[in-house]
């Protein structure tokens, strides 16, 4: 059984299929949305074309989540939440121990999440080649910069966005 959950408000839902997420949806405009579902490339249609493939009531959450993030509130969640710069680049954590850390001939801005944390994210915006495509990240763990092939760091959400895109484009 498919269904969704509401991430941000009217604008993001997470596709589910009896439990386990298969994919997502993005709101792009008002009658034109984004899916990008597992194994299949990322498709933009119509309000009636995504409820012709999942369903009259696939943008009404299965269950209402704990906390629905407002569109323009700012969340430790969101791409819009700066709460910390580190060497000039932005993070959507509160940053302790800000140091760089040398990954090839890259030089990225880290820290912890408490003065006590092993744990080290990169400030910053990323692309990341994960299986089929690459995909955008805010606020990541160094680790899954160091499992994945990645782009970056950048100082803004568009400026990523750009990187990736023309990344996917010149995959295909």
């Amino acid at each position: 059984m498919t269904y969704t959950k509401e991430i941000i408000k009217d604008k993001f839902w997470i596709v589910e299929d009896s439990g386990v997420k298969v994919g997502t949806i993005r709101k792009c405009s008002s009658d034109t949305f984004e899916i990008n579902i597992r194994d299949d490339d990322t498709e933009q249609t119509s309000l009636a074309g995504l409820m012709s493939r999942f369903g009259e009531k696939i943008l009404d959450s299965k269950q209402p989540p704990k906390e629905v993030i407002e569109e323009n509130k700012l969340g430790s969640r969101g791409w819009n939440t700066v709460l910390s710069m580190v060497k000039g680049y932005p993070s959507k954590h509160k940053a302790h121990n800000p140091s760089t850390i040398e990954i090839g001939d890259k030089h990225l801005p880290s820290y912890t999440k408490s003065n006590a944390s092993t744990v080290v994210y990169v400030a910053g915006y990323y692309g990341i080649h994960f299986t089929k495509r690459w995909q955008g990240v805010y606020g990541t763990k160094l680790d899954t910069l160091e499992a994945y092939e990645f782009i970056g760091p950048f100082k803004s959400k568009s400026e990523m966005d750009t990187e990736v895109l023309l990344q996917n484009k010149r995959d295909v």
